[in-house]
């Protein structure tokens, strides 16, 4: 299966490739925004990249951030306007880019040039041997221990560590709370939960809440056995149950 990474900044721009295409040798994946579409096509490395570039043509900085990045500028790049003009396509080509299409244009011509971009860059895989055999070999593994990618329908998008506030339980299910008040319910547990975010930053303080100390705002002391914390950018707090009261006693012994 071929993995291919829409870019575009609105959700409506590119909505119906992966009907252009079979489901049975491609998968389709569309970015949330044009940053997440950057740091996804970096950490992930999928095998062709089609980014939209809308009427103002605001993509231009990412699109040359992609092509100018060593981990990148293999991946096959191909770009849908919104506005044709010849300026537009001389300025994209020169970074790099491997096809320009207007937008009116999309269908059989997207199509056919996935498949030459694809085809041809089999055939430059054996032709150096199977150096360039999989573009995830050992030495170009994305650094996954700092994110977690969530998929929310067939769109991604790439959650740091560094911005999640806290977690809390929902079954067999949790729910991410970010430092932008985004809520997102994942498939993962607490427990596996704690076995992925750095416990440097991470403390449980019950058994269905894990908080980043990184956030926290003020804690008072509930009653003389527990304690409430406040996290900062959002209203809800929290209380320590007795079991982890101890810890942060620990954790915080002023």
């Amino acid at each position: 299966m071929k993995k291919i990474l829409v870019i575009q900044n609105n959700s409506g721009d590119l909505h119906d490739i992966d009907l252009l295409l079979p489901k049975e040798e491609f998968e389709i994946y569309y970015s949330q925004n044009l940053k997440d579409g950057l740091e996804i096509a970096i950490r992930y490395l999928p095998n062709l990249i089609v980014f939209y570039l809308d009427k103002e043509g605001n993509g231009i900085k990412i699109l040359t951030k992609i092509s100018n990045d060593e981990r990148t500028n293999l991946i096959p790049l191909i770009v849908v306007s919104m506005k044709y003009a010849v300026e537009e396509q001389r300025k994209v080509m020169e970074l790099g880019v491997d096809d320009y299409i207007p937008v009116e244009l999309v269908g059989s011509s997207l199509v056919n040039a996935i498949n030459k971009r694809i085809e041809k860059l089999s055939k430059l895989k054996a032709a150096i041997n199977n150096r360039l055999n999989s573009f995830e070999e050992e030495s170009l593994k994305p650094k996954r221990d700092d994110h977690i990618l969530v998929k929310i329908g067939n769109k991604l998008k790439l959650i740091k560590f560094t911005d999640i506030v806290c977690v809390t339980a929902l079954k067999e299910y949790s729910k991410l709370t970010t430092k932008d008040n985004c809520k997102i319910v994942v498939r993962k547990s607490l427990k596996n939960w704690l076995a992925v975010l750095p416990s440097n930053s991470f403390l449980q303080i019950h058994r269905a809440t894990i908080i980043n100390l990184e956030y926290v705002d003020k804690i008072v002391r509930a009653n003389e056995r527990t304690y409430t914390v406040f996290l900062k950018h959002i209203t809800e707090s929290f209380d320590f149950s007795h079991r982890y009261a101890n810890i942060m006693r620990h954790t915080f012994p002023s």
